[in-house]
């Protein structure tokens, strides 16, 4: 839709409610051994595909000995339940047996292959290498959470009434096929899309945090989260706009589907 136009209209004077935050990044140093020092650099990953077109992902692994060329084992590669027990692997995601690396390479990479998994779910995968390698504080075993995001149908054209933007302007809806998910496309701006979720209730609608536009007044990009309510084909939602330096406030948004137009 075209209220992006408005953005810059917001008062320079809301700066006043900005918080400023600050995040620092750790970085933890390969123990040195007798072994190779083979890890993981974390314990876990996260991987969110779109509904079409991917391929797969790299797992990135390290070692502090790196003068002499090294193949690693991957002693094991299962899913894993909601209660943490194995499951074997389904067809669709398929690990690599070996991760090697190259003389003087510190860094190598297993590559997973992932296929035509279910929309909408979670997997978590757990890949463990050989412990042989292993320095005496190694990450062996790491756990990656892959999802693929649902497939939409378009519903039509919807309205945004912006109490935020004070301002009101159109979208195309699309509605997951799998669950009760709208998508407004190109919301607040166009590339940036805005997934609205309704519980089973048929009434709770939740907005998990995401980026709503590119920049807000020089503040860098306007993310949005927040919860509502879904009623005679409106959804009515308290969102809160927020940058990396803290929030604008909370307003209420109204977005109107197209079957209630």
């Amino acid at each position: 839709m075209k209220i992006k136009g408005y953005i810059l209209g917001i008062s320079v004077a809301m700066a006043s409610l900005l918080v400023s935050s600050c995040d620092t990044d750790n970085l933890t140093d390969v123990y040195q051994s007798s072994t190779i020092g083979a890890t993981f650099i974390t314990a876990s990953q996260s991987v969110s595909f779109p509904s079409s077109g991917y391929e797969g992902f790299d797992v990135e692994v390290v070692r502090a000995q790196t003068e002499a060329p090294a193949t690693i084992k991957v002693t094991s590669a299962v899913l894993l339940d909601a209660d943490g027990n194995a499951l074997p692997l389904p067809s669709t995601i398929q690990v690599p047996s070996e991760v090697n690396f190259e003389a003087g390479e510190g860094r190598s990479s297993l590559h997973v292959s992932v296929g035509d998994i279910t929309p909408g779910e979670t997997y978590q995968l757990a890949i463990t290498l050989d412990e042989t390698v292993a320095p005496v504080d190694a990450t062996m075993t790491k756990i990656i959470s892959i999802f693929r995001d649902y497939t939409y149908t378009s519903l039509g054209t919807g309205t945004l009434n912006s109490t935020f933007f004070e301002a009101t302007g159109t979208a195309e809806i699309q509605k997951a096929d799998q669950t009760t998910w709208y998508k407004a496309i190109g919301l607040y701006e166009e590339g940036y899309d805005i997934i609205f979720k309704v519980a089973q209730d048929g009434k709770t609608v939740t907005v998990d945090q995401q980026a709503a536009a590119s920049d807000i007044s020089g503040y860098g990009t306007l993310y949005v989260a927040g919860s509502g309510t879904l009623e005679n084909g409106v959804i009515t939602v308290e969102l809160e706009f927020t940058v990396s330096a803290g929030s604008f406030g909370s307003c209420t948004e109204e977005l109107i589907l197209p079957a209630a137009n």
